[in-house]
C-alpha cells in the first residue's frame, strides 16, 4: 500500500514529533508498505521519509515548482515527481496514494487535511484517512470538529471520517484495516 503523509517541514519542533515521524516510518516500511509525501528533505518530513528508508522502504517525494530546487527533496527518493502548483501536488498525492497519515504539521498539513475530510465527506476520496495526534498537538483540531458538529456546521459523520489516534501502530492498523475494506 502506498501511504501518504501530510507533516510539517519545520525544525526546531518538540522531539517527540520527530521521534513518532520516525517511528512511523519504520513501522510503514516494516509492514511492506511505502510512503508518499511532500518530498522535503527536513523537519518531521524528513523524519518519516528516513524512517521508511531505515526500514527499507520506497519513498516517493511530490515536489511544486515553488520548491523545486537543489537540496529540497529528501536525498533518499527512490521516485521523485515534479508539479507545477501546490494544488497539483495534493491532487498527485490523492492519486498515488492508497491511504492519508496526517502527523504533527502546520498550515500546510491542516490545507491537506482539509481537503482530505472535505473530499471525503463528497464521497470523492474513498480511501482511509487518519490522524497522528502526537502528545496531544491535535488536541484542539479534535475540538474545532466537535465543535462544528455541536453547532450544526459539520455533519457528525463527516467528522468522524478522519479518527485520531494516539501510536504509530493504532494509526496503521486502522489504515490497513480500512483499506482492506474498499
Amino acid at each position: 500500500m502506498k501511504i501518504a503523509v501530510y507533516c510539517s517541514s519545520a525544525e526546531g519542533l518538540a522531539a517527540e514529533y520527530y521521534t513518532a515521524a520516525e517511528q512511523f516510518g519504520r513501522l510503514l516500511a516494516s509492514h511492506g508498505h511505502s510512503l508518499v509525501y511532500g518530498g522535503y528533505g527536513k523537519g518531521v518530513m524528513a523524519a518519516v521519509a528516513a524512517g521508511v528508508c531505515a526500514g527499507g522502504g520506497a519513498v516517493t517525494g511530490v515536489v511544486p515548482a515553488v520548491f523545486d530546487r537543489e537540496g529540497f527533496a529528501f536525498a533518499g527518493c527512490t521516485q521523485v515527481i515534479h508539479t507545477q502548483t501546490m494544488h497539483q501536488r495534493k491532487a498527485a498525492m490523492e492519486a498515488e496514494a492508497d491511504a492519508f497519515a496526517v502527523l504533527p504539521g502546520g498550515i500546510g498539513t491542516y490545507d491537506e487535511f482539509f481537503e482530505a475530510l472535505d473530499l471525503k465527506g463528497l464521497g470523492l476520496l474513498p480511501k482511509p484517512l487518519a490522524v497522528l495526534n502526537t502528545g496531544g498537538c491535535y488536541d484542539a483540531l479534535a475540538a474545532l470538529l466537535a465543535d462544528g458538529v455541536r453547532r450544526g456546521m459539520i455533519a457528525p459523520r463527516n467528522a468522524a471520517l478522519a479518527p485520531m489516534f494516539a501510536t504509530a501502530g493504532e494509526l496503521l492498523a486502522y489504515l490497513e484495516q480500512q483499506a482492506g475494506r474498499r
